[in-house]
């Protein structure tokens, strides 16, 4: 009679066992099921560059010829010294995209962009192809080497790209004289702007931009 009692629990454990493990595998499929679906698809350009296979992080250089400068009555036209401001544009293109996207973008201050080059203003906005109306998408630049905003899923879903122009100024400040005259000197100099974006998936917080 034990011996039979024993079998018995014997088999009862290897069922429960069993079903134990197919319940985690159906739980774990599931969970997994659920991220795939909260993730989305995920395919973007910047400036025509495909972030798609490079992962979230990219950098970029913005060439001398990819800059636009504001006119000024003390700096020859399309040319920068200390206290003059120069632009460039950037274009990211959800092309495939099932989630909303917050972005960073941010200057890489090193020897062709000293650190008294900042960020002072940023213009941002939604437009698509076929259309010539946008819609102004309002982000406030409270960072001096970054800039922050949000591309929400309802434009993505409409098939609008996001236009971000950023403008920079090269502070005319004391400590920086040598590196202003060495940048200033060089013959045919052109100013090159290193940058590196960041992209990820937004969920609803709260956006820095120093705040």
């Amino acid at each position: 009679m034990k011996k039979l009692l024993t079998i018995l629990l014997l088999i009862m454990l290897i069922i429960s066992t069993f079903q134990i493990t197919k319940m985690y595998a159906l739980y774990k499929e599931q969970l997994e099921g659920e991220y795939t679906t909260l993730t989305g698809a995920w395919e973007i350009k910047v400036n025509e560059t495909d972030l798609t296979s490079s992962g979230q992080v990219e950098q970029f250089t913005i060439a001398d010829n990819q800059l636009g400068y504001v006119n000024s009555e003390y700096i020859q036209a399309d040319k920068i010294a200390p206290g003059g401001q120069a632009y460039f544009d950037i274009i990211i293109d959800p092309l495939n995209t099932d989630v909303s996207i917050i972005y960073k973008v941010e200057l890489l201050q090193n020897e062709t962009l000293p650190a008294n080059f900042e960020m002072i203003d940023a213009e941002n906005y939604f437009k698509k192809d076929g259309e010539t109306d946008q819609i102004t998408n309002e982000t406030e630049l409270k960072e001096t080497i970054s800039y922050t905003s949000v591309i929400p899923v309802t434009q993505i879903n409409e098939g609008y790209k996001n236009y971000i122009r950023i403008y920079f100024k090269w502070l005319n400040e004391e400590n920086n004289n040598e590196t202003d005259t060495n940048l200033a000197i060089t013959e045919n100099a052109k100013l090159s702007v290193p940058l590196k974006i960041t992209l990820q998936q937004y969920t609803g917080e709260v956006i820095g931009n120093g705040t």
